[in-house]
């Protein structure tokens, strides 16, 4: 479960991005993990996350809904109220949060300098790109409405009946069945190519007492397009027996007699399974399959050519 500082500041970013006021047993939905199991000890952590963000001056408000959560509280930010003030920053002051915000080129950021008295033509140069999820309001209101959504995603055309959004190590997810390849699947929102597509309202029913702790990958080199893909890696001597203690004896394919160990590994998230391989350095050898292993080498040679 995540410490206290780390779920408070996935709160305020959910309730930030929501369009609607969201209830306790939502927000638990999607903040997976973070919140304890069982109805008073999760309403008991919320309490003080509740009581914590009032005392920081943060504006949690309160709504009684109606609908199919009659009678039931919503809890949202009041965005106008946590809103920036007029700091009367100096041309120096102004300057140094220009350079930061140019950094991440964060769009919001960007509007609050212009609140703040920036000259709309002096934005440094960007460093870098944090990318913005347009598609995350419009799945959690899918997710509501128990709406169909399409999208594209590697390439392929999806159309997922959306169960629940999770936000994990800094990253949101939509988790759902999937219609083309019957059953539930899990995608990354950030990863979703163009816009999302949203059908009529009540088409499908989500399962009775659905958790998505049950279905949601607890090692992230399974979270991609196919869960059941799988690496078959060498790895010499050194680090045979701390990676046969990570994944267990049952990933052991061959034990060779200068003490290696061909091990499966799950490949569905080819960047986890990259940073896995990273970590054992020149200890480890992908042998197969030859997809995944052409798409390591290439990754190895765009890092030696400095790409």
């Amino acid at each position: 479960m995540a410490d206290a500082l780390e779920r408070i500041t996935n709160l305020v970013a959910l309730l930030m991005a929501t369009r609607a006021p969201l209830t306790l047993e939502q927000i638990a939905n999607e903040l997976t993990g973070q919140y304890p199991l069982g109805e008073a000890a999760m309403r008991g952590a919320f309490e003080r996350d509740k009581a914590l963000l009032r005392e920081t001056g943060v504006p949690l408000e309160t709504e009684v809904l109606s609908g199919s959560d009659a009678g039931r509280t919503g809890y949202f930010i009041d965005r106008d109220r946590y809103e920036l003030a007029d700091l009367h920053l100096t041309a120096d002051e102004q300057h140094a949060l220009q350079l930061a915000v140019a950094a991440a080129r964060l769009a919001d950021a960007h509007f609050g300098l212009l609140k703040l008295g920036a000259d709309r033509g002096s934005a440094p140069v960007v460093m870098a790109n944090i990318p913005e999820l347009p598609e995350l309001p419009v799945l959690r209101e899918a997710t509501a409405a128990r709406a169909v959504v399409s999208f594209e995603y590697r390439g392929s055309a999806r159309q997922l009946q959306p169960f629940s959004l999770l936000l994990r190590e800094r990253f949101w997810y939509v988790i759902g069945h999937d219609l083309g390849h019957g059953e539930v699947r899990t995608y990354r929102v950030d990863r979703i190519e163009g816009g999302v597509g949203v059908g009529e309202p009540g088409a499908f029913q989500r399962p009775t007492g659905f958790d998505p702790r049950s279905v949601f990958p607890a090692d992230p080199k399974l979270l991609g397009d196919e869960p059941s893909a799988r690496a078959e890696v060498l790895v010499d001597q050194p680090r045979a027996g701390g990676v046969v203690r990570e994944l267990g004896d049952a990933a052991v394919l061959e034990r060779r007699g200068d003490g290696g160990v061909v091990v499966e590994v799950p490949c569905a998230n080819l960047d986890a399974f990259r940073s896995w391989l990273f970590g054992l350095g020149t200890h480890a050898e992908v042998l197969g399959p030859p997809e995944v292993r052409a798409a390591v080498v290439e990754w190895l040679g765009a890092l030696v050519a400095g790409r």
